[in-house]
């Protein structure tokens, strides 16, 4: 069993990595890397379980504020979201059963929460406020990027769970 200071750190660690990938570049060019973010929110519902991937979209988007400033409360209600999603699709989907991951039902719920709080954030984005253009290629692209993206992080969690981690976690 995992400490609880462990899941902490391990979450907050995901966090940061979050930033360090996301937080250099500008939207859209931020939007196309949200594979990396989906990642480490599958890693840590594996790893730190219900809540993890709650607890790490709170961390990286507190801190993505502070680098984007100008995107204030749009990327920190959204990658608030996006950890409740994944937390909720893969509670609901039950993607871990004891110490496995259920590889496909990870993937499902990844393409769906990164589609889903992809697309009502790109809209939000596009479409209410403005802040980015309204290309309908650039709008396909995010939409088509975001379910690949989500099904290789839900993938690639999953073995990395799987293969190398569970057993040292």
């Amino acid at each position: 069993m995992v400490s609880n200071t462990r899941r902490i750190a391990l979450g907050s660690l995901f966090g940061v990595s979050i930033l360090a990938v996301i937080g250099p570049f500008p939207s859209p060019t931020s939007d196309y890397l949200v594979g990396f973010q989906a990642f480490f929110l599958a890693l840590s519902f594996l790893v730190v379980g219900r809540g993890g991937a709650t607890y790490v979209g709170i961390v990286s988007g507190i801190l993505i504020t502070f680098v984007k400033i100008s995107f204030f409360p749009l990327d920190l209600v959204f990658a608030i979201a996006f950890g409740v999603m994944v937390d909720a699709l893969c509670v609901a989907l039950r993607a871990k059963e004891g110490p496995n991951a259920r590889t496909w039902r990870l993937v499902t719920a990844m393409i769906i929460s990164t589609t889903v709080v992809g697309f009502i954030a790109y809209y939000v984005a596009v479409v209410l406020t403005g802040i980015l253009p309204n290309e309908a290629g650039l709008d396909a692209s995010v939409l088509a990027f975001g379910i690949i993206s989500g099904a290789l992080a839900g993938l690639a969690a999953a073995r990395l769970w799987n293969r190398y981690l569970k057993s040292r976690i």
